[in-house]
């Protein structure tokens, strides 16, 4: 595994969107790395690779995305190689800074006493780090799916049911008779839910009834379609998809001009100001050969935004993978996070090209990868159940029976909680324990009493400390 990074610089163009391509003895080349460049200062770019077939040579080699011939200029590149242990040791170190914290019981009687040789238990009851998967209305009155789903994921997004030709299939029906029964559904097993989505920029998921519309009333059913939606369920979508996959798509900006997207946001915004407004869109991270959604535009189409007005406060990274480059993955997570800005992936599958083994293996590396970068805030499965299948990836089959990946998603849900930790208290009356971040319950016995008391472990560097009395 390699990571590489270098500065780069134009002549002969003002700008221009520069790949980084591997050639591996000069048959086929691979992307692994974009950078909008420019003329007039040095552009970062950061990528990398994993060489996984034989080879004696490869070559890195830089373009323009284009073809257009110009002189590409690279200073200070770096090409750094990584053992695939020495990768998962960072991603271990990352998460016990990042997703764990040090904990300490003191145990004390009424006059402050430490007591010494007390049992402390102490048993995870909520995890910090949301985690979960797409649901459909197919788990509406279906008690065995439901009950699955709450034993493993704490938040949950609707496949369709919120999507425009769901919620208003003609102008003027309305009908949210299923959106409500699956919110009733998430909010009663106390699962947060993301809005999925307000608008949706490709044309063949708009309503048939709208593509036709004329610039004013298709402003007048989009004013309408924001507030019917927000005022409904203000308060209760902890996020909003606005306008789904922007950089690939442009039907309301082609008819309502170039900022119909910043008017989204701020009518969203007003109509519902504690959701968190995300942009989403398809391989940014999946790959680097997709021109329009490069990391750099999505960025550049994110600041726009947030010029123009728009209040937009989280990163929506779909995540619909073939085979992943994991340090691809990385460097694109590195640059995005110094936004500063909450990252979520959104939508995680692998393509159903490959058998169901190699998906497997390929989602690990993902979500190890997800759950290790500190900037990623949460992740979503794209996996809603149907009797006929998944959109790419189910992880288990109708009668909720793990497949491979479901195998790797229940075992990895194992590894990133805490166990259940116990021991006597010490000499001083403490039991010390590394717990991942979320909520617990101690119990302390000590003879014939005991006590049981409940904390937070939230991030941080300190050790946290709880006393229980006994």
């Amino acid at each position: 595994m390699y990571t590489f990074s270098g500065w780069i610089k134009l002549e002969g163009s003002s700008s221009a969107l520069v790949t980084a391509r591997l050639a591996p003895d000069n048959s086929g080349t691979r992307c692994i790395g974009t950078v909008l460049a420019r003329s007039d200062c040095w552009s970062f770019l950061k990528g990398g690779f994993t060489l996984d077939w034989p080879t004696q040579t490869s070559v890195i080699f830089f373009q323009n995305a284009d073809r257009t011939p110009m002189k590409i200029t690279v200073a200070s590149g770096s090409l750094q190689p990584f053992t695939m242990d020495q990768w998962s040791m960072h991603q271990k170190d990352t998460i016990r800074k990042r997703r764990k914290r040090m904990a300490t019981i003191h145990v004390a009687d009424p006059h402050g006493t430490r007591v010494v040789g007390a049992t402390v238990s102490v048993q995870q009851t909520a995890k910090d780090f949301p985690f979960g998967s797409a649901i459909a209305s197919t788990i509406l009155g279906n008690d065995a799916y439901q009950k699955w789903f709450v034993d493993r994921f704490n938040a949950a997004v609707f496949e369709d049911e919120l999507k425009w030709y769901s919620t208003e299939p003609a102008s003027g029906l309305l009908r949210f008779d299923v959106p409500d029964q699956m919110l009733a559904f998430v909010r009663s097993h106390r699962v947060m839910v993301r809005g999925h989505n307000i608008f949706w920029e490709n044309q063949d998921a708009t309503p048939r009834w709208v593509k036709g519309l004329s610039p004013e009333d298709l402003r007048s059913a989009v004013n309408t379609r924001i507030q019917s939606l927000m005022t409904r369920y203000r308060g209760e979508f902890a996020h909003w998809d606005v306008n789904n996959e922007m950089l690939h798509y442009n039907f309301y900006e082609q008819r309502l001009g170039p900022n119909a997207t910043a008017d989204f946001f701020s009518v969203a915004q007003d109509a519902d100001p504690l959701a968190t407004l995300f942009m989403n869109e398809y391989n940014v991270v999946e790959t680097c050969d997709d021109v329009s959604s490069s990391v750099d535009a999505y960025v550049a189409r994110l600041k726009d935004l947030r010029a123009a007005g728009a209040v937009l406060e989280g990163i929506g990274l779909e995540g619909h993978f073939s085979k992943p480059n994991i340090p691809y993955m990385r460097a694109v997570l590195d640059k995005l996070a110094t936004l500063n800005l909450p990252i979520w992936f959104t939508e995680v599958d692998i393509n159903n090209k490959f058998d169901a083994q190699t998906q497997a293996v390929y989602l690990e590396q993902v979500l190890r990868e997800a759950y290790a970068h500190p900037a990623v805030s949460g992740v979503m499965l794209w996996t809603a159940l149907h009797q006929g299948g998944c959109y790419q990836m189910c992880l288990t089959d109708w009668n909720l029976n793990n497949l491979p990946v479901g195998d790797v998603v229940d075992r990895l849900l194992q590894e990133w909680q805490t166990g259940q930790a116990t021991g006597p208290s010490d000499a001083h009356g403490a039991y010390s324990f590394s717990g991942y971040l979320g909520e617990y319950v101690v119990t302390v016995n000590y003879g014939n009493t005991s006590a049981q008391s409940t904390f937070s472990l939230s991030p941080g560097d300190e050790t946290r400390h709880i006393t229980v009395q006994i």
